[in-house]
């Protein structure tokens, strides 16, 4: 009875230190952004960030869900901002409402997504804890866990202060599944079944890139219920249901018309695909699942065949998933230039060895389990989950933000099996692996150039100096900018643009890319096409095909020597055009 006491008491503070540990890392993470917004000086590179602020004010401003026109968007006709889906929309609305009654709307949006990534990076992290609870880890392990997740540099740029984009809320989420799977493994439980599909569909409404984390989990499923047999294929089947039900539940709430066929936000398409899923399987368990290999094999060839074979059918270019509607001079001239696109080798040796030095280590440990029959089905989960998403991020760096927190948990169970160290060394060797990827990519070269990030900070230098707000410019309606910059200027300024890095307004963005690749008369009638009022430039970093101080058409714009990189221009003659785009 008192040895029992003293066990929930030293789990009770243990908890505690956790909790107290993350909560400290955290606050000096951010002890100069908050600094910095303490003085109006806080800007973060992250354009999705801004364009979730802007629709987030539109909203609060015009409350009208479904309502995604937005006027000063590929100006001068305006266009839909329907390519960012609802669930961050709705955390950002909803926290703006509680702040507004004692704080201006405009500033309690600003707050609240300050503090927002900063509270999900603590529930990140106390969801890793969670995660692997049910595996009763050692407290060194999740300690281990803890300081790998929180000190990962890869982390800590998804979690930045104010970096409102998806990522934060999906890394989160990712967590959570990876949680509740790792229980339905161990329990077989409906009620865990269901829990983990919730979690699924939401992290799906949230972006359609989880689909893939998703499969992975899914296949692990497959394989334990119709391979191993430790795991009854009705509990796979109402996770399909379930997945099915709550799709059913989310899309009215995202689409209108319900019926609205989009390949790259949840919709009536994959729905579909997994009530077809869900009655395959159900009809492999009534009728295939004692039949011989030969026939479960045809079965199940003939069923992917059919699936995707009606899918394509009713939906042309499903194979294609999120690029089938997006445009093809984009597919060819924009998304080859995002760095999120390229695999991290293509990117530098050492951002590479950053991301898979804690994913070799795991492995190893996983390899060396299975040869002393060690290897439990549970760490061959999360072996699975982190080769998946591991694997994804090879291919393409975007994917980091799945396989870092699976990677971390998979290490963590090697740190848990050292025995027969001494306590120093395990200490030591649980600091530097957790600190290792920040070791790594702190000798790794800045792949951001100098130019670029020249003309960044003078271009936040002059927002938050108010320079283009000006009453010397109140008769200039549209600004053509960079696609990088345009997401800030709708946010922070009065101007309408032309385009943002969105593939949802095409021509917007098209024509963002067609002006810096152009002759001077290409670039002219896309300005006078569009009734552009100004110019902004930084040579150095964007550099146009022609030479804007050699044209005829822009007449340039004294600026005040700190923002040096940068050149304004107003074109002398504007035709006002009632052209449609």
């Amino acid at each position: 009875m008192l040895m029992s006491i003293l066990s929930r008491l030293i789990g009770r503070i243990n908890l505690y230190s956790l909790v107290i540990l993350s909560l400290f890392i955290i606050f000096l993470l951010n002890m100069q952004p908050v600094k910095q917004v303490l003085q109006n000086n806080y800007f973060i590179y992250e354009q999705d960030a801004y364009m979730h602020l802007e629709i987030a004010s539109n909203l609060l401003e015009n409350p009208t869900w479904f309502n995604h026109y937005n006027p000063r968007l590929n100006a001068p006709w305006g266009t839909s901002s329907h390519a960012w889906t609802m669930p961050i929309t709705a955390l950002l609305v909803s926290g703006a409402w509680l702040f507004s009654s004692f704080l201006p709307s405009a500033s309690a949006l600003y707050l609240w997504a300050f503090f927002l990534p900063v509270l999900f990076y603590a529930l990140a992290a106390w969801a890793m804890l969670w995660s692997i609870e049910e595996l009763q880890p050692s407290f060194r392990q999740k300690c281990f866990v803890l300081l790998a997740f929180l000190l990962n540099p890869f982390m800590n740029s998804f979690f930045l202060a104010l970096r409102v984009d998806y990522d934060f809320f999906l890394i989160f989420l990712s967590i959570v599944y990876w949680g509740y799977l790792l229980r339905l493994i161990r329990n077989d439980n409906n009620f865990l079944a269901v829990k983990a599909a919730v979690i699924a569909s939401l992290a799906m409404w949230t972006s359609l890139s989880f689909s893939l984390p998703l499969f992975i989990g899914l296949a692990f499923l497959l394989w334990a219920s119709l391979v191993q047999k430790n795991l009854n294929g009705k509990t796979v089947l109402i996770f399909l249901f379930a997945i099915s039900l709550c799709l059913l539940i989310i899309i009215p709430l995202e689409q209108q018309p319900v019926f609205n066929i989009t390949h790259d936000i949840v919709s009536i398409v994959h729905l579909l695909f997994f009530l077809l899923l869900t009655l395959a399987l159900a009809a492999y368990l009534l009728f295939f699942q004692n039949k011989t290999f030969g026939l479960q094999l045809l079965f199940f060839t003939i069923t992917i065949c059919f699936i995707f074979a009606t899918e394509n059918a009713l939906f042309p270019g499903f194979f294609l998933g999120p690029y089938n509607q997006i445009d093809g001079y984009l597919l060819q001239h924009f998304f080859p230039n995002l760095s999120e696109f390229y695999s991290p080798f293509n990117i530098s040796p050492s951002l590479a060895l950053s991301i898979l030095c804690q994913f070799i280590l795991g492995a190893g440990y996983c390899y060396y389990s299975y040869l002393n029959h060690e290897l439990n089905r549970y760490t061959l989960f999360i072996f699975w989950s982190a080769l998946g998403t591991t694997l994804l991020t090879c291919y393409m760096y975007r994917w980091i933000e799945f396989a870092v927190p699976v990677n971390i948990l998979l290490l963590s169970f090697l740190i848990k099996d050292l025995n027969n160290v001494p306590t120093l060394l395990k200490n030591t060797l649980v600091i530097f692996i957790a600190l290792l990827p920040a070791f790594i990519l702190a000798i790794a070269p800045n792949f951001v150039s100098v130019d670029k990030q020249i003309c960044e900070k003078q271009f936040y230098r002059m927002l938050q100096q108010g320079f283009l707000n000006q009453a010397q410019f109140n008769q200039n309606k549209i600004l053509f900018a960079h696609s990088n910059f345009g997401p800030l200027l709708l946010y922070y300024t009065k101007y309408s643009i032309v385009g943002t890095n969105d593939h949802q307004n095409p021509q917007g963005l098209k024509d963002s890319i067609r002006f810096y690749h152009s002759d001077a008369d290409t670039a002219r009638d896309i300005l006078l096409k569009r009734n552009v009022d100004m110019v902004l430039l930084c040579p150095s970093g964007y550099p146009t095909h022609f030479n804007p101080d050699q044209t005829t058409w822009l007449k340039s714009m004294a600026l005040p020597h700190e923002y040096s990189a940068w050149r304004l221009y107003e074109l002398k003659t504007t035709p006002h055009f009632s052209a449609s785009p």
